[in-house]
This record gives structure tokens, sequence and C-alpha cells, in this order.
């Protein structure tokens, strides 16, 4: 009988912790499920609004404008019971940053002589045909345009487009990038440092050039080096036609054709243009990344950190042309902190620490990432991947690449997607290119050696103004950035509270 009496109380007993375990899995899915429906669309756009507002004036790093925002997200975290991960206890990492505040539109003309003697004047519009420089120096400059190609002087590759030409006092014309476009080549290797922006107008300096027409795209770029007395600015095609008119040349067919011999193809144009910025240099600035956490309860695992980033800086204001940064990055960051939120306010207890960085000068030059990796908060070898969100919320479909150290991190995505978001989405693999040069944040951290994903949103249904205003909360679709964040919400849960992860 005693053994048969001891028999009915284990089984009640496996009964009761079976039902016990089954009960706690229910009200924990009930608890996720709660909060996953707390994260809104409408949220979402309160938030994009405020980010997007004109009192950050476009958020451009190290402004007095750019810190109220990152005061404004730190303050958000803060209240949602997200913990400061910054220096001293704070939200913030801060770095040296000295900035160009763009005071008015300036001005860009052609002066057309005439047979008489007369001189037509051309003044051309911004930003529909040209983009005041983002980091020109501040002056005006009367001179003639001469074409130098790329902009490129590489003894080493016997190539030098300011070979035999004299630029002394003059505006120079080039393009973007270099002759060789293979950027998975290892050739490209030994071009990649000739295609930053900052490299061609230290160079155009060098040469003594006075003033720079950057072949860019009438659209802002502040990630171009300061330099006192060189002034600088963007052109689109209706100038780009005008310089070429009645020459006889035409740039894609001399870009075509250097790049298939390699030989420069600079000339004097003969075409005199004025260039006029207005600005102020600000060389005491700094700036910041901002950074919060949830800390982990597992004693072993709470040393293992999930990073999930995107750059909070934009663009700035080119002298009245605000450009607010809604697509380009409002969206990555307010995906980051409607998930935040949630995961800070189910009390779900993580084992792993899950930190939340935004990220502060990408586009004056990927400044804040190469600051975090060179200077990190948390060890790179207890990194269990670092996760950038950059233009993420205009479209249908969801999209997850990762790098091939950690390929399998990407089914904690696709689970999340099927049980409960029901979008389109793909996964990729991707290591950036090796070759290449970084252009986000996620490939600076991959350079570095970190384990990196991204998330991005495919099948776009709105217009893009990359780097010009009409990128502001109007730019994005909400309902896609409610379901990006979801996700990352969901995956998060399961990542952090994964005894071992399969990467």
């Amino acid at each position: 009988m005693r053994s048969v009496s001891v028999i009915k109380s284990l089984l009640l007993a496996l009964t009761l912790t079976f039902s016990t375990t089954a009960y706690t899995q229910q009200a924990d899915e009930q608890l996720i499920l709660k909060h996953f429906h707390s994260i809104s669309s409408e949220e979402i756009a309160g938030l994009m609004t405020e980010l997007c507002s004109p009192k950050y004036n476009g958020r451009l790093a190290g402004t007095p404008e750019y810190i109220a925002s990152a005061e404004w997200a730190a303050g958000m975290l803060h209240g949602w019971g997200v913990k400061p991960a910054g220096d001293n206890g704070s939200f913030f990492q801060w770095f040296d940053h000295p900035y160009t505040v763009v005071n008015d539109i300036g001005m860009l003309q052609l002066h057309l002589s005439q047979k008489d003697g007369s001189v037509i004047v051309k003044s051309y519009k911004a930003p529909e045909e040209y983009y005041p420089g983002m980091n020109s120096g501040n002056g005006t400059v009367t001179a003639e345009v001469v074409f130098v190609g790329y902009g490129v002087t590489a003894p080493e590759l016997n190539y030098d487009d300011y070979r035999d030409i004299d630029v002394k006092g003059k505006i120079v014309l080039m393009n973007r990038d270099v002759p060789y476009k293979d950027v998975r080549n290892p050739v490209y290797s030994k071009w990649v440092n000739y295609c930053y922006h900052q490299y061609k107008v230290e160079n155009a300096a060098r040469h003594g050039a006075a003033g720079m027409l950057y072949i860019d795209g009438n659209s802002a770029n502040p990630n171009i080096s300061y330099i006192e007395n060189m002034i600088v600015c963007g052109i689109g095609p209706v100038p780009l036609q005008d310089i070429f008119a009645g020459l006889g040349k035409d740039n894609a067919a001399i870009l075509s054709q250097i790049d298939k011999s390699f030989k420069p193809a600079s000339f004097a144009t003969g075409k005199v243009m004025t260039i006029k910025a207005n600005t102020t240099r600000h060389a005491e600035g700094k700036t910041c990344n901002v950074i919060g956490m949830i800390e982990g309860t597992d004693p072993t695992l709470k040393e293992e950190v999930i990073i999930i980033g995107g750059h909070l800086d934009a663009v700035g204001n080119g002298g009245g042309l605000l450009v607010a940064g809604g697509y380009d990055n409002a969206s990555g960051v307010v995906d980051i902190m409607a998930a935040a939120k949630a995961l800070a306010q189910s009390g779900i207890k993580l084992k792993r620490t899950v930190v939340f960085l935004l990220i502060g000068g990408e586009e004056v030059g990927l400044l804040g990432s190469k600051y975090y990796t060179r200077n990190p908060i948390f060890p790179k070898e207890k990194t269990v991947t670092y996760i950038n969100l950059d233009m993420v919320g205009n479209g249908t479909g969801l999209a997850v690449s990762a790098s091939a150290t950690c390929t399998g991190l990407t089914e904690y995505f696709t689970t999340a997607n099927d049980k409960y978001i029901h979008r389109m989405m793909r996964t990729s693999t991707s290591s950036g290119s090796f070759y290449g040069r970084p252009r986000s944040d996620g490939l600076v951290f991959l350079a570095e050696g970190y384990r990196t994903m991204s998330i991005s949103t495919t099948d776009g249904v709105k217009p893009v103004f990359y780097h010009l205003p009409g990128d502001d909360e109007t730019a994005v679709t909400p309902e896609i950035m409610e379901d990006v964040a979801k996700m990352i919400y969901l995956s998060f849960i399961e990542m952090a509270s994964a005894n071992t992860l399969i990467y």
C-alpha cells in the first residue's frame, strides 16, 4: 500500500508541476501579447512628429538642436524604465565634433560673356538646382570652372585628375567615386580611400582650388571636410548641363571613357561661375550617442549584450532648407524606441542585456559608430550582435540581413513574423563590401569585428526625399514601422531569454 501511495503522490506532484508550467507559459504569453499590442502606429506617428519638429532644426550633429533631441530621447527612455548606459551613469557618450551652420542658401551663378562684351548672369535655384555646401567655408568666389573628373590624385596607381592642369584660384568641378567600379575585387581596396568626400575637397585645396562644385545631386551633404577658404556647393543636372553647353562634351560620356582607359580627361571649361556661402564654424562643438539598456537577470548570461542601433542625427538646415530627417533616420530611431518601451514596461525578465544605441554623427562621417566601436561601453567579445536600423519605415515588406558570422539569428525574426506579424519577409546574408568603404553604421561595426545584422523595409509606397526637404514625418508609413517595432520586441524576448544562441 505504501508503494502505491508513493506512486500516487509522485504522479500528483508531476501533474501539478506540468499544470503550473503550462499555466506559467500561458501567463507569460498573455503578458508578452499585452505589450505586443501596446505598440501602435498612432504612438509611432507621434514620436515621428516630435523628432521631425522644427525645434530640432534637422538634428545636425553637434548643434544645440541635436543635443536637445538627444536629451528628449534619453528622457523618454528613462520615463519608460530603460536604464542609462552611457558615461558616468548618464545616457550620453560624448565626443568632440566641430560643426558648421549654414546661415542662408548662398548663391550659385553662371556668367555668360556676350560678343558685345556684356555679361548675362544666370542664377540658380536651391534646392531644385543646387544645394549650399553644408560644411563649406564662408565667403564668395568667382572664377573659371575646371573639370577634374573624379578629383583624384593617386600616384601609386599612376592616376591624377590634376595632372598638367592649373586649378589655382579656380573652381573645380568633380564627380563622386573613382574610375574603378568593381567593389568586390581586391583591387578596389587600392582605390577606396579616394572615394571619400572628405578626401576630394582636401585634395582640391592641396592643388590650390578656391571653390568646388560637387556633382552629388542637389541634396544636403554635411559629410565633407571643412576648409576655411574653400567654398563648396553641390549641383544637380541643370547647372551641369549649362557648364558643358557648347563644349561638345558630356559628363557621362567622359566618365565612361575614364572608367575604361583609367586616363584622366580634365580640362578648363572657359565658363565662369560664382559660388557664395554664408556659414559659421563652431570649432568647439561636441556631440553624443544616446545609450540605454535593459539589464539581464541571469547571473552569467547578463554579461552578454544584444545591441540595436540607428543614427539619431540628420543633415540639418541648409540656410532655410530644413531637412527634418524623417525617413532618414527618425524612422529607425522611433522603431527602436517603441520596442524599448514595450520591453521595459512589460516586466518580462530577460536573461541577456539589451542595449539601445542612438548614434550621433552618422551623416557627417559615421562618427558616432566609429567612436563607440573604439570606446565600447560593453566588451566586443560579449556582444551577441549589433543590429542596425537606417531608413526603416517606408513599404509593405520586411527584410533582415546578417553577416556570415550570425546568420542563425535571423530565425528569431522570421519566427516572430510568421507567428504574429505575417508580412512578406526576406532574409539574406551580407558581409557588406569587404574591399569597399563603410556606408553605414552597421558596416563600421562589421569592420571592427562585430557580428552584425540589419533590419529594413521593402516595397516602398512613398517617394524618398533623400537629404532633401520633404523628408519629414509624412515620408514614412507608421503601419510598417509598428510591425518593425513589434518584430524587434518579440525577437528580443526570445534572443535574450534563450539558454543557448545558434549563430
